[in-house]
């Protein structure tokens, strides 16, 4: 550590003598005893608790400890699954823009999320910009989720080998299709998907109307995605048990429409996944989001990607 090199190359108060130089610091001693053993050969503390592990980070912040700083940031991953608010803004406030994409992913399966009376202790620090880049992630994937979900043309051949055809003649055949397209037994939803004719490519007057008990999925999946886009969302058993139960009534989808269902979901899954990949604009989180004087250790400094000075 640079600065205490420096503390330790201040001259001695006169009359000390041979008595061992002594700096005050303000951490506590629990604080050190967790810090220090990073800086010798010697078992370090395991830090379970996220807390301990902040108090540490901030400290090797302060004393300029870059090489356990980063060690400490990628052990931050370990929360996850249970701190995920926390670790993204222990992120950026740490300019880590690798660990707040994972936390902004984890992140998305939280529904409110945060609570305001609640909020992590890092919230006093954490410039509003974050939040805000946070919030326009969620809502780039929950639109990218949805778009997936209600883009009923897909139906018709984006699913192979399920696929509806149509003859030069203008005759729709839904013998590959899925069975709530092909049924005509039970109730119809409100969705209408237009067919095209073999011949020409235009689109011909016939529609195709999935049976009401997929659309009553289809359209709870598509408003949790709202909430939770998670590609998870469509195979979730809340939104496939009503619709196998309701399925089960009509005796043409009944035999076919539990398996169809779920391999319809898990095609699904698979394209929400994709467009979810493609969704990193919002959360890139670099040097415009901290290219500026910043509050940090007691002191202010510029923050920036390129070099960290004080």
């Amino acid at each position: 550590s640079p600065v205490f090199s420096d503390m330790f190359s201040l001259p001695q108060p006169q009359g000390e003598g041979e008595q061992p130089q002594v700096v005050d610091v303000p951490e506590t001693a629990s604080v050190l005893e967790n810090l220090l053993p990073f800086c010798y050969p010697m078992a370090r503390p395991e830090l379970l608790h996220i807390d301990d592990l902040q108090s540490v980070l901030h400290s090797t912040e302060k004393y300029e400890m870059t090489f356990i700083s980063n060690q400490l940031l990628q052990n931050l991953r370990h929360f996850l699954p249970t701190e995920p608010l926390r670790v993204y803004s222990i992120a950026c406030l740490n300019e880590d823009a690798d660990l707040a994409r994972a936390a902004a992913k984890v992140l998305l399966g939280s529904s409110p999320l945060y609570d305001p009376h609640n909020s992590p202790p890092e919230f006093d620090r954490l410039r509003a910009t974050a939040l805000a880049k946070i919030d326009a992630y969620r809502i780039d994937c929950a639109t990218a989720a949805r778009s997936v979900v209600l883009d009923y043309d897909q139906l018709r051949s984006g699913f192979p080998p399920r696929f509806v055809s149509v003859s030069r003649k203008g005759n729709v055949d839904t013998s590959n299709a899925w069975i709530w397209l092909a049924c005509n037994s039970c109730t119809g939803g409100s969705v209408e998907i237009y067919v095209a004719n073999a011949a020409t490519g235009y689109r011909h007057g016939q529609t195709l109307t999935p049976r009401a008990w997929w659309s009553e999925y289809s359209d709870a999946v598509a408003k949790e995605l709202t909430l939770r886009p998670l590609a998870s969302v469509v195979t979730e058993t809340r939104f496939t048990r009503p619709a196998f139960d309701k399925a089960a009534k009509c005796a043409t989808c009944g035999p076919r429409a539990a398996v169809e269902l779920m391999q319809y979901a898990e095609a699904v899954a698979k394209k929400i996944e994709d467009a979810l990949s493609k969704v990193t604009s919002a959360v890139l989180l670099n040097r415009h989001l901290w290219t500026d004087l910043t509050l940090r250790s007691g002191c202010v400094r510029v923050a920036n990607w390129s070099k960290r000075g004080a």
